[in-house]
């Protein structure tokens, strides 16, 4: 599981870094955004629930967008599921990460906050494709090499950032706009009839 101190793009400087308390500044960003919405939240308010100083806050970020894009790709982050051995096991077990990253009450509220502020602000889009959506397109990239490396997928096989991107689409449309739940029926579905039927597999028997 991937650190938030590894997400930070400034330098150190001064006192080493504490992973601890990076992940305290960023649980408490995603926890105000939920509250009272990204425009209503301070780097104030980050500080004081965080328990560290402002300083510390402007010392690791320029301000509470940059805050904010890391606090989603640390979560992202936690959510990486491990290497399962099969293409068909890596699959489902992303996905089902990705459902729980979006699924539950606070998430979807900060994904409803956060949805708007993608669209109403060029900096934290720009914030977010750089520090959210290009290191998720990469895990995905990293998925498909292991298959390529186990003779599952054909070498030389071009997959392009669009597949990446469509269980997460398939995933927020089903909890923020259908809003029903994420079961292992639809994971297995989306896995077994959307995903794997695109790629240039070896075989299409279940592993």
């Amino acid at each position: 599981m991937a650190t938030s101190a590894q997400t930070v793009q400034a330098p150190a400087r001064g006192r080493p870094r504490d992973p601890a308390r990076d992940a305290r500044i960023l649980d408490a960003a995603l926890a105000l955004v939920a509250q009272v919405g990204y425009d209503r939240m301070t780097v104030d308010a980050i500080a004081e629930r965080a328990g560290v100083s402002k300083p510390t806050i402007y010392r690791r970020w320029n301000g509470k967008s940059e805050v904010v894009a890391d606090a989603i790709r640390h979560r992202k982050d936690e959510a990486v599921a491990a290497d399962t051995g099969s293409l068909r096991g890596d699959l489902l077990a992303v996905v089902h990460a990705q459902a729980e990253t979006i699924s539950g009450d606070e998430n979807a509220q900060i994904v409803a906050g956060l949805t708007g502020l993608l669209r109403s602000s060029d900096e934290f889009a720009t914030l977010f494709r750089e520090r959210a959506i290009a290191p998720e397109r990469a895990r995905w990239a990293q998925l498909l090499d292991r298959a390529t490396a186990r003779g599952e997928l054909a070498p030389g096989a071009v997959v392009t950032p669009l597949f990446a991107d469509i269980a997460g689409s398939l995933v927020f449309t089903r909890v923020m706009i259908a809003r029903e739940p994420i079961d292992d029926a639809f994971v297995e579905e989306l896995v077994d009839r959307v995903l794997l039927p695109i790629l240039p597999l070896h075989s299409l028997e279940k592993h």
